[in-house]
């Protein structure tokens, strides 16, 4: 028997037993912990989950998180359910509430409470159920009570459990074994958008929107409102300061929120705002309170902001208040992980307050929009990079020796690193002191439940003997540690936090600044650049220059840190007025280094001997022209362990491509281990090379294979380079100018000035001056497009070639690496652009362009240039002209028959390839371009099985060459 036919057995009996006595479970008497007890959780283990941890006994790694009556202040503080799946015991994949089978299950306010908990966590479905009925909730949805009801999206009575074909839907979407195969996001996302009035109107507030889009959302029109309310209070309050004291205010608001929602608080106080008087008074007052209770720089006394004197509308601010209470929030601090928060204020960070004499406004900063937005790190690279470094230094060791480490990141951000490796650290005291009970001290740990935690005092002493971190932005700073503060509060009551004050007679939260922990200044420049400078003030306070040495005497005088990680800024090149001081300062940089590669330098100065490092950075340093002194720095100087790269973008609309690299500062071996992301749940081992070849290569071929090498030798064996049979060279680059008559102009004037010129410049064409000019853009293989621009020949070139390169049939191939080149053969007479190599026959060869375009555009030729080269120095990887000239083509004899048949019947095919991409570019209909890109595709694998037969390739080599074209075709270099 299967299991799901084993699962529909039990849960047929479940509901002939309820049917034999439904009128009794029916009534108010039989409560929703008997119906849990007597019919849930015997629901669900038949679907295979472990509901009363038989087998998974470790608190800290079970899939099923039961909640039983947990209720305070007539609020419920979790759901009755949450499912995980091993290994993976931090995010929750869906919920599930229970109620009794009495009374009306789909009421707004059950809805509304089961969506609020599987919107917060980010899980696509919910389960409401009492076993008499069983529904599933869409929780992609902003909660609305008003729209709630909508978000059904199947519902079942316990009569539909002894239907196989009804059960079976049930099955295949919460059966362990279902959702461990992605079974709810793939419904999910089968689902088909709400439609109706009451969407396309707006009336579902952020519908469409996850939580971080909306809560984001919200806390920007927070912003932008209390920036008005203070500059209307204060007109002289400039843009830096309004920054400042806005972010503060929110700070503390969401910051309470956390309290409430998650009980450390005895009652909702946000709620309370300006029941007696004014919301702004009893604010501050709050504010004064929980500062004497929880320390730390979110309630700390602001100048401004806590002066008496500061005096705004208080009508605005009640709004606020209302807007982020608990009655009327959809938001739920006690569900929310903590990580998503950072991420949320990553993205606020992004934005400053401007202001004028009388005007405010929120924009961008400039860093921001150079750099096409903030990358939020997502949580998955973080976990990696953290085990990988923090964890991997403190497998096996006792909590007494790793109170002597210290874990960084020197471009913190809001903290995602920093949380990480926090909550590495807690994760692991917690489960050694389980497993070595006699070593854990009374304020160590708390039983609770027959397994231990941590206390406060220890999570407290966790935080500041090993997490330190470093931005040069205040406000980044103060997220950083509003975030962890949140983290150490993560699992207190009001019970265990009133215990500690008793106790120790401190407050809640350590200082994270005075020793420091978190600091607010400049990685990169330290503070000898302000000798013998004159810097204005303002620019002064901008730049922030630090040193280490002063800011962490103890920890640099011990050597430097153990582990630094992070995501550093890059994409950027150095200031210019910055330019000497990096280069003085810093050896790795050459031409216009990215800032990353500041921030790797920097840190291994920091780091003490066997450190470790893992950063997640572009991928240009592995294979970039400007990387060279980096690249072999790393390889000669330091243990590079292992270098992960992705199939896909990590980061949401960013176009550069990325890799992580972890590292030791130590001797180096000689093997380095390359993985590959398909997905972000799919990490596999994609190779491992020797840094000798690396070295040797001066680049890092993350894909090369000994395989692949063989194949390599088997191409240039028997072969001539390109460049016996055909001579080569760069386009050019033409001058760009708004004048007429000069640089360029354009076959589709739309002005009578336009059409003088172009009747102008058409005479001068005929005299063989102005040609159609072809960039790389309007490359295709096998065929071109134009622009409709001209370029004159004779004037206004950067870098004037032969002109028989242009004015001869020709060879034109793009220089940035695809899966297969993109190249074509053109007769007419053109300008070809510097993104494209030219290459003519030479004279005495009998060799026709058209046979070699057939190898260059074959999967042979992409497979070669991609393996063999690749340069990096923008976002894409290109090849050089000399390793073009290099190509290894294979020799034929001209006096012989059958070499002449093969080089025939290439040229044909090539023939017939360029006249399919013409008349597939003329197609006027669906249907005629449907049949030429067949034709296409099947001309195209002819050529390949060819080009493989002039090689001599056997079956192995060629499956080598396609897998790899294929995986490159696919979105994968």
């Amino acid at each position: 028997m299967t299991s799901q036919e084993s699962a529909f057995e039990e849960i047929k009996k479940l509901a002939q037993e309820f049917r034999a006595n439904e009128r009794f479970y029916l009534t108010p008497e039989y409560q929703e912990s008997q119906a849990r007890k007597d019919f849930i959780d015997k629901f669900l283990i038949a679907l295979g989950w472990d509901v009363n941890h038989d087998t998974q006994k470790n608190p800290f790694e079970q899939e099923v998180k039961v909640e039983r009556g947990v209720n305070v202040l007539g609020v419920q503080k979790r759901a009755d359910y949450a499912f995980y799946l091993s290994p993976d015991f931090r995010d929750v994949r869906f919920f599930v509430e229970a109620k009794k089978p009495q009374g009306d299950i789909a009421t707004p306010d059950n809805y509304f409470q089961t969506l609020r908990y599987g919107w917060n966590a980010q899980t696509p479905l919910a389960v409401l159920t009492n076993f008499a009925e069983f529904h599933v909730l869409d929780c992609r949805y902003k909660p609305d009570i008003k729209t709630v009801l909508q978000c059904a999206v199947k519902t079942y009575r316990y009569t539909d459990y002894d239907n196989a074909e009804k059960f079976a839907e049930i099955y295949y979407l919460f059966s362990r074994e279902s959702v461990a195969s992605g079974s709810l996001e793939k419904f999910a996302d089968s689902l088909v958008k709400r439609r109706g009035k009451a969407v396309q109107k707006g009336a579902v507030p952020g519908v469409f929107k996850g939580i971080d889009d909306a809560f984001l959302e919200e806390l920007d029109e927070h912003r932008h409102d209390l920036a008005h309310m203070f500059k209307d209070a204060d007109s002289s309050l400039d843009g830096e300061t309004l920054t400042e004291i806005a972010q503060r205010t929110l700070d503390r608001l969401v910051f309470t929120r956390f309290l409430e929602d998650r009980q450390i608080e005895s009652e909702p106080v946000i709620p309370r705002f300006g029941q007696k008087g004014s919301a702004w008074d009893d604010f501050l007052a709050e504010s004064r309170r929980l500062d004497g209770i929880y320390n730390g720089i979110v309630f700390k006394k602001h100048d401004i902001l806590d002066s008496p004197n500061f005096k705004i509308k208080d009508g605005h601010f009640s709004t606020i208040c209302e807007k982020l209470s608990h009655r009327n929030s959809p938001y739920d601090f006690n569900i929310i992980p903590i990580h998503i928060l950072g991420s949320i204020y990553e993205r606020f960070l992004g934005k400053v307050i401007m202001a004028g004499d009388k005007q405010v406004r929120v924009e961008e900063k400039p860093e921001v929009r150079k750099a096409g937005g903030v990358y939020y790190t997502p949580q998955y690279i973080v976990n990696y990079i953290v085990e990988n470094t923090v964890g991997k230094m403190i497998e096996g060791k006792p909590p007494g020796k790793i109170a002597e480490m210290r874990f960084a990141d020197i471009s913190c951000g809001s903290g995602s690193f920093l949380l990480g490796m926090y909550d590495t650290l807690l994760t692991y005291h917690r489960r050694y002191y389980n497993s070595y009970r006699s070593k854990a001290k009374k304020d160590d740990c708390v039983e609770r439940d027959g397994v231990l935690h941590l206390t406060l005092k220890k999570r407290r002493e966790i935080l500041l003997n090993n997490i330190y971190g470093v931005d040069v932005d205040a406000q980044a700073v103060e997220v950083a540690q509003l975030s962890l503060y949140l983290k150490l509060l993560e699992e207190e009551t009001i019970g265990t936090t009133h215990e500690y004050q008793q106790e120790f007679h401190e407050t809640l939260l350590p200082s994270l600044s005075k020793k420091p922990n978190i600091v607010c200044g400049n990685s990169l420049i330290g503070t000898d650049i302000l000798s013998g400078e004159n810097f204005a003030g303002a620019e002064e306070r901008k730049l922030n220059p630090m040193d280490f040495e002063a800011r962490f005497p103890e920890i640099m005088r011990n050597g430097g840190f153990d582990v630094i990680v992070g995501n550093p800024p890059y994409l950027y090149s150095a200031g210019q007025e910055y330019k000497e001081y990096f280069k003085s300062h810093y050896s790795f940089s050459e031409y216009q280094t990215d800032f990353y590669v500041f921030f790797i330098e920097k840190a291994l100065k920091i780091l003490r001997q066997k450190g470790q490092l893992g950063m997640i950075i572009s991928d240009s340093w592995i294979k970039g022209k400007y990387f060279t002194r980096l690249r072999e720095y790393l390889l000669i100087n330091t243990q590079v362990r292992n270098i992960a790269v992705f199939d896909y973008p990590p980061f949401e609309s960013a176009v550069i491509e990325n890799s992580i690299i972890i590292l030791e500062k130590s001797k180096p071996s000689d093997n380095l281990k390359i993985y590959k992301y398909t997905s972000p749940s799919e990490l596999s081992e994609q190779n491992t090379l020797r840094v000798s070849d690396c070295l040797a290569q001066g680049l890092i071929d993350i894909y090369g294979s000994p395989e692949s090498k063989k194949l390599i030798e088997h191409l240039e064996h028997a072969t001539h380079p390109l460049s016996v049979l055909c001579r080569l060279n760069r386009g050019v680059h033409a001058y760009r100018t708004d004048g007429y008559g000069k640089s360029h102009f354009s076959s589709g004037p739309q002005t009578k000035r336009d059409k003088d010129e172009k009747s102008y410049h058409s005479q001068k064409r005929i005299d063989q001056t102005y040609f159609p000019e072809i960039k790389g853009k309007n490359l295709e293989r096998y065929g071109y497009t134009s622009d409709g621009i001209f370029i004159s020949y004779g004037d206004w070139l950067a870098e004037p070639r032969t002109p028989e390169f242009f004015f001869n049939p020709k060879l034109a191939i793009r220089k940035i690496i695809a899966p297969k080149l993109v190249c074509t053969f053109i007769k007419e007479n053109v300008i070809l652009d510097q993104s494209i190599y030219v290459a003519i026959r030479s004279e005495g060869q009998f060799i026709d362009l058209k046979f070699l375009l057939g190898i260059l555009g074959s999967s042979i030729g992409g497979w070669y240039i991609r393996t063999k080269h690749g340069i990096y120095d923008t976002l894409y990887p290109w090849f050089t002209k000399e390793q073009l000239a290099q190509f290894p083509i294979p020799v034929l004899d001209c006096d012989s028959a059958i070499d002449k048949s093969k080089h025939n019947e290439l040229v044909k095919l090539v023939d017939a390839m360029l006249e399919t991409k013409r008349q597939s570019n003329e197609s006027k209909t669906d249907k005629d371009k449907t049949y030429y890109e067949s034709k296409f595709v099947a001309l195209d694998r002819q050529i390949d099985e060819l080009v493989y037969k002039l090689y001599g390739l056997t079956d192995d080599e060629i499956r080598i060459v396609e897998e790899n074209t294929k995986s490159a075709s696919d979105g994968k270099r």
